[in-house]
Parts: C-alpha cells; structure tokens; sequence
C-alpha cells in the first residue's frame, strides 16, 4: 500500500511539504500541490482522513440543513456550498427537516456528534426555539443561516431582499397595463414570504392602485379545492388581470388550474412567479419570475463559513442579496 513516503521519493519533495498538500496548507504553491496529487493518483494513495481528523482535531465535514432536497431553490444552493467547499478538501454532509423543527435539532445533535466543522442551514417553517443555535453559537462553532434566518441579532446570515423582489415584480405587472391584480401568498408564519406580501401591497401603494386588490391565501395542493378556490374568485372577480404568486412551483400549479378553466396567459391575465427555477423557461407559456440567485448565495454562505474556520473573521456577517426580474412570455405585453 502506497503512502506519503513513496509519494516524497517520486516527487521529490519533502515528507513536510506532501503532508502539507494533502492537509490543504494554504502555503503550498498550485504547481507542487497539481505536481503531489499526480503522484498520488499514479500510486493510487488515499489520505487516511479519519488519521489526519484526529491529528488536527477537525474533521473537515461541513453539516448542511435545508428543508427538502427536491426543491430547486435548495437543490441549487447546495450546489453553490459544494463548488465552493469541496475542492478546498471539505465533505458535506446533508440533512432535510421536511420543515420539522423536531427533525431539524436531531440533525443538528447529529452534527454535533460528528464533530462537524461548521453547518449551513435554513431554518423550517415551524422552528420558534432558537436556544441550539444560541449554544452552537456561544461554543463558537462556526454556523451561517441562509434564507430563512432565526430571530437572532448576532449571526452569520445570508439572505435575499424578499420584499424587493416582490416589489418589483408586482410593478412589473402594472407597468404592463394589469389593474385588478392579486397575490397567492405563501405560508404567513414564515418571514420572507410576510416580505414578499408587504413588497406586493406596497407597490400598489405607491402607484396609488385601486383598491379592489385581493390576498389570496396559500393553496392547499389539493388540485379539486384550490380549483374550485380559483373558479370561485374570477367569479366574483372577471377583471382580474394580473397574478404575482410567492413561488415558481406555485405558479406552474396555478398555471396549470387557470389554463383548465380556459383562462388564456397573458391574454387575459398577466402571471408572475418568484425563484427562476430552471424549469420556468421550460413550461408554456414561459414564466416570468424574480431570480433569487440561488448558487450565488449558496456559494456566499460557504465563503463567510471558510473565513470563520481560518479564523480571518470573528464577527458576524449578514448579506443581503438583490432579485433580478426575469421577464418571460406569461407577463408580456
């Protein structure tokens, strides 16, 4: 079995400096590290991590905890954390709460005990207890919040102006003729989308919008009622013209529900979504949305961890990033 000796002797290099390589010493010049990993590869030498993990006391695993893996917002944020950690030697390790604040504190015991060296997460709709986060916190493990944040002033957090993006969005649809507009809010105990409710009626404010304006509480999923919830509302409301909704998946759902009551996009109605996922180019008519920049703060939230483990920070950091409006067919004029 090969090891770091056979290593030095084909390269010809210390047994300091391989070790340094394979430790990722920031002091190595990219040239021998390409020049050590070659050799490796030609040996086919694998670094004993759990060894090296005891000698250094860390562990070189990062725990992340997001709510569900299958959604693009996350899917894509977790990609932005990989590109930035793993070529650095970092292994991630990924937990889901399904928005269970149950499920999120056992992950976060899980990390725990597997002597992490530091966690990104986003917290679930029903988290309210913040003291594990206090204790990670005070025992000085590095934590980074991302998009949705605990009620928390000292932290490291990373996040999108909510309340921009809806802003935007809804003046996009005024700007594009609609005047009896609604919004198919999202779950009102989670904080970005009470941003993005507040973002919708004040842009009807400033633009002094008429006020037959209506919230249309979260759908329920259920193809039949929220069916019957839309027919029911352009029967008491037939102008309406325009719809910003709280996310992309919700508006492809709703997409689907108004083109089953043969209401016509944009003919008819103007629609607008929130997240840019790739599938929202993809549908038809194509969506328009507010893109959330999801590997960007992935790979933000990465970045402001790796300064707290090199210890190049110790104060918290907060980012705030700005939406941009993609404008598709489903809201053209």
């Amino acid at each position: 079995m090969a090891s770091i000796k056979d290593i030095a002797k084909i390269t010809g290099l210390s047994l300091a400096t391989v070790s340094r390589v394979f430790n990722n010493s920031p002091s190595v010049s990219p040239k021998t590290r390409s020049k050590v990993l070659d050799a490796a590869k030609q040996l086919d030498y694998h670094p004993n991590q759990m060894a090296a993990a005891l000698r250094s006391g860390k562990s070189k695993i990062i725990g992340v905890i997001v709510p569900e893996v299958n959604n693009y917002f996350f899917s894509s944020i977790i990609n932005g954390i990989e590109k930035k950690l793993t070529d650095l030697g970092y292994r991630i390790i990924i937990a889901q709460s399904h928005e269970s604040a149950e499920n999120e504190q056992k992950a976060l015991q899980s990390f725990l005990n597997l002597n992490v060296d530091g966690i990104l997460m986003s917290i679930s709709k029903k988290t309210t207890d913040y003291a594990l986060f206090e204790k990670i916190i005070s025992d000085q493990l590095p934590i980074v919040f991302f998009d949705r944040i605990p009620k928390l002033a000292e932290i490291n957090s990373v996040t999108l102006d909510d309340y921009k993006g809806a802003y935007i969005a809804t003046e996009h649809l005024i700007e594009g003729g609609c005047k009896h507009l609604i919004h198919v809010a999202g779950d009102s105990k989670v904080s970005i989308f009470k941003k993005r409710k507040k973002g919708f009626l004040d842009a009807l404010a400033k633009h002094k919008h008429p006020v037959n304006t209506y919230t249309v509480s979260e759908l329920s999923s259920n193809p039949k009622k929220d069916l019957e919830l839309i027919n029911t509302l352009f029967q008491l409301h037939p102008t309406i013209d325009g719809i910003f909704v709280h996310g992309d998946e919700s508006s492809l759902y709703l997409m689907n529900l108004l083109q089953s009551l043969k209401i016509s996009i944009p003919k008819q109605l103007k629609l607008i979504g929130f997240g840019n996922a790739n599938y929202s180019e993809l549908v038809q008519p194509p969506l328009s949305s507010i893109d959330q920049r999801c590997d960007e703060m992935g790979a933000i939230a990465a970045t402001i961890l790796l300064k707290h483990l090199t210890k190049k920070q110790t104060m918290p950091q907060k980012e705030i990033l700005s939406p941009k409006l993609i404008i598709r067919q489903s809201s053209a004029n």
